[in-house]
C-alpha cells in the first residue's frame, strides 16, 4: 500500500482560464451528452464526453526545448526524457521577491542557506513565488510575476537542476522582453514548469516531483498534472 502523502501542485482547466498574452485561450465543452448518447443508442446506455481547444503551454505545463531554440534537431515535448520528469527535487521560498522584478543567484544562495538545503544533480528545484495565492483569477496573475535573471538560470543549471518551476505564468519577469531564463534554457537545453500551485506546502522538504508530459508529437509543451510526494520512507 502506498503511504506517501500526495500534494496536487496543478491548476484547474476550464473555459476562460487565464493564459500567456497570445496563446491559445482554453475552451471546454460538452461534445455529446448523456440524453444525445441515449437517443442515438436507444438501448437505454448512455455516456458522455467533453471537447477540449487548449495551447500545448496553456494550464500546468512543461516546455520543450523545442519551443525555445530555432535548432531544427532540439527536442520537442515528446522526446522529452521522463527521468527529467521524475525527480528529486526541494522547494524554496522567493514569496518577498517585489512584483514585476527579478532576483538572482545570490537570493537563491540565501534561502537555500536559510532553509539548510543545497541543490543536488539532477534535482527539480521548485520557486514559491505565492504569486497564484495572492493573485490568481486577478488581472495581476497574468502581469505581475517576479522573474529569476540569467545569472540565476546558469547559477541552478551549474548545480545540476535538470527542471525547474513557478507558481506562475512564467520564470521570466514580462516585462523583460530578452526572457533571460528562457533563452538560458534553450542554450542549456532544461526544461521547466510553470503555473504550479500550492509550493508553499513544500518549503524546508525534500519530496519527489512528477511532472509527465502527454506524448503529443512535434509538441512545443504539453499540460502536465503535476504532484509532489512526501513522506515515503
Amino acid at each position: 500500500m502506498f503511504k506517501g502523502q500526495i500534494i496536487d501542485l496543478s491548476q484547474e482547466i476550464y473555459s476562460g482560464m487565464p493564459v500567456y498574452p497570445g496563446h491559445l485561450k482554453t475552451v471546454v465543452w460538452t461534445h455529446l451528452s448523456h440524453e444525445e448518447c441515449q437517443r442515438n443508442l436507444g438501448t437505454g446506455f448512455s455516456y458522455e464526453t467533453r471537447g477540449l481547444l487548449l495551447c500545448d503551454h496553456g494550464p500546468t505545463h512543461i516546455d520543450s526545448v523545442s519551443h525555445l531554440s530555432r535548432d531544427p534537431e532540439a527536442e520537442s515535448i515528446d522526446q522529452l526524457s521522463l527521468d527529467k520528469c521524475i525527480t528529486e527535487a526541494l522547494c524554496i521560498d522567493v514569496s518577498d521577491v517585489a512584483r514585476k522584478s527579478q532576483f538572482g543567484a545570490d537570493k537563491i544562495k540565501a534561502e537555500l542557506d536559510k532553509q539548510g538545503q543545497s541543490i543536488q544533480p539532477g534535482d527539480t528545484l521548485l520557486f514559491y513565488t505565492a504569486h497564484y495565492d495572492r493573485y490568481y483569477g486577478q488581472p495581476e496573475y497574468m502581469t505581475d510575476y517576479p522573474g529569476l535573471t540569467r545569472e540565476a538560470t546558469e547559477y541552478i543549471i551549474d548545480q545540476g537542476v535538470v527542471n525547474f518551476g513557478v507558481d506562475s505564468p512564467s520564470p521570466d519577469m514580462l516585462g523583460d522582453k530578452t526572457y533571460p531564463c528562457h533563452t538560458v534554457c534553450a542554450e542549456r537545453q532544461v526544461t521547466h514548469v510553470e503555473n504550479l500551485c500550492n509550493l508553499d506546502k513544500l518549503l524546508g522538504q525534500r519530496f519527489t516531483f512528477i511532472a509527465l508530459p502527454l506524448k503529443i508529437r512535434e509538441g512545443t509543451g504539453s499540460p502536465v498534472r503535476a504532484v509532489a510526494i512526501l513522506g515515503q520512507d
